[in-house]
């Protein structure tokens, strides 16, 4: 008697857990349903980016909701279709417009190439006929890479320098970054009995320091070479502007190549979402 008297209660306790249940699950669902219906309104207005942030909540707060992650994979798919589009466009936009800009500078650089180099480099016009021997100054070069780097010697002093400091009349500077002797990307060496001190600043060494002297090309800056002691001299205006229009030079070039690797990784991207999109067609 005691066993049928509670069976009622028990159903009746097990319908009202289930309707529980199914009422938090269908409100769960809903609210998922909600944030998908927010990233798709996102996209129908061109918000790529705004809307993979809203479906990456979704994916967070609700990973159980698998037919709404299900639509919401796809959305992510056709939003990162659109992104890359518009990637590849710009990209191809860059280089439309930097490609003439290069061709009218290379004009004025000559090819170095030398056997005992890994790669050739290029110097602008007014330095082919004075080259970096016998005198004191700097070779401004960009290599393949576009990468501009500069070389420095000291002719008949013995500073043991390691930088370089370019001063303007109203007193701004900059300066490369300290090379120390190493005999051979800082190294010395005697020619007839006059001292020689000859560095190499790679581009992360002198990129700014080259800014600054294409930056301030028409006033009046002073070069000094940083050792031991200092040495300083007026920078010459044919030297101004073969560093100014190496750095240009190389910025140019380094635009292009970024370009056609943003290019690249947004083609490989595009392909990616195509097949997501293919393999989360609704069926």
């Amino acid at each position: 008697m005691f066993n049928v008297a509670i069976k009622p209660t028990a159903i009746l306790c097990a319908t009202l857990l289930a309707g529980a249940l199914s009422s938090c699950n269908n409100g769960k669902e809903a609210e998922a349903m909600a944030l998908y219906e927010d990233a798709k309104a996102l996209y129908d207005t061109h918000l790529y980016d705004s809307t993979l942030s809203v479906l990456d909540t979704l994916y967070k707060r609700y990973p159980a909701e698998t037919d709404v992650i299900r639509q919401g994979i796809h959305l992510m798919a056709q939003a990162q279709e659109q992104i890359s589009i518009a990637g590849i466009a710009q990209a191809d936009s860059v280089i439309a417009a930097n490609a003439p800009i290069v061709k009218k500078i290379a004009k004025d650089f000559v090819v170095v190439k030398n056997p005992n180099l890994v790669e050739n480099y290029r110097i602008y016009k007014t330095l082919k006929n004075n080259p970096l021997i016998n005198r004191t100054g700097l070779e401004p070069r960009v290599d393949d890479n576009g990468n501009i780097y500069l070389v420095s010697l000291l002719h008949g002093r013995a500073i043991k320098h390691t930088s370089l400091r370019v001063t303007a009349a109203d007193g701004r500077s900059a300066e490369t970054a300290s090379v120390p002797y190493d005999d051979a990307q800082n190294y010395r060496f005697t020619t007839d009995g006059v001292s020689n001190e000859m560095v190499t600043f790679h581009a992360d060494q002198c990129n700014e320091f080259c800014k600054f002297i294409a930056d301030n090309a028409t006033g009046q800056l002073q070069l000094e070479f940083v050792g031991k002691s200092t040495y300083r001299i007026p920078l010459p205006a044919s030297l101004k502007e073969a560093i100014s229009q190496s750095y240009i030079y190389s910025v140019a070039i380094q635009t292009g190549l970024k370009a056609e690797g943003e290019k690249l990784y947004y083609g490989k991207r595009l392909e990616v979402a195509k097949k997501q999109i293919e393999q989360t067609m609704p069926h």
